[in-house]
């Protein structure tokens, strides 16, 4: 008889799933997307960024800050940062004055460290409960980071509001329930006016692999600072030198 009753339970959940990934996502309303380039982040999402590589990583946070104080431009919202404790002991603490070039108020933030894998996920799915931007780094593969934990985030940001950006190991291939999918890496900088050796605004590369709305692209984006939003990046009037010596050219400069 228990079996049976088992064999019940897990049907009705496998109906339940298959009636949520079925179900159309609905939009909260559209003044609040957040514009990464030419794609509208909505609101109450999992917007997942993986770096192209291991050394992208700085790369794929920069962009994220970018994202979240754009987001906190249009509404102060707090940002929960939710990381490891043993990764912020190896790779550092944000700084005020750089989380202050991409409109970030530090005033706003509330920094998480985790013990572990587990403690994170637990942390973020409070997290997403909030009307909030949510930053998770999540930067090496764990089995706990699984169809079952993106799902959970995603369905707590379209209850909530909030607005979830997860940041994924270079490698992670494991599947995911976000809205959007991106992959990051470095673009040389935009010049200087004043200075044509001097580094103008922050660029990067950032390839839409998925999106629930249909779509895909690859673009070079640009902060910038006075407008404090992210733009498409205008190509270089002189020639530059790749990102990576091991990269071509074309993959650092492409805009779709």
């Amino acid at each position: 008889m228990q079996a049976i009753a088992r064999r019940r339970s897990l049907a009705g959940l496998r109906r339940r799933i298959a009636d949520i990934e079925k179900r159309e996502f609905t939009h909260l309303p559209g003044a609040d997307d957040l514009a990464c380039g030419p794609v509208s982040l909505a609101r109450g999402a999992v917007h997942e960024f993986r770096a192209g590589d291991y050394r992208d990583a700085p790369s794929a946070l920069g962009l994220v800050l970018a994202l979240a104080g754009a987001a906190s431009v249009k509404r102060a919202q707090p940002i929960i940062w939710i990381g490891q404790t043993r990764e912020a002991f190896y790779e550092g603490v944000p700084y005020g004055c750089g989380l202050n070039f991409y409109s970030v108020d530090s005033a706003l933030c509330i920094f998480v460290h985790a013990r572990d894998a587990k403690a994170v996920l637990w942390a973020a799915e409070e997290a997403a409960r909030h009307d909030a931007i949510v930053l998770i780094e999540f930067w090496k593969q764990h089995r706990l980071l699984d169809l079952t934990a993106t799902r959970r985030l995603q369905l707590g940001a379209e209850q909530s509001g909030a607005r979830l950006f997860l940041l994924r190991d270079a490698h992670d291939e494991g599947p995911s329930a976000a809205r959007t999918r991106w992959r990051v890496s470095p673009a040389p900088s935009a010049e200087d006016p004043l200075d044509e050796r001097g580094l103008g605004r922050p660029r990067w590369g950032a390839v839409l692999e998925k999106s629930r709305d249909g779509g895909r692209g690859r673009w070079v984006l640009e902060w910038d600072h006075a407008e404090r939003r992210l733009v498409e990046a205008a190509p270089h009037a002189r020639g530059v030198v790749p990102a990576m010596a091991d990269r071509l050219f074309e993959e650092t400069t492409a805009v779709a």
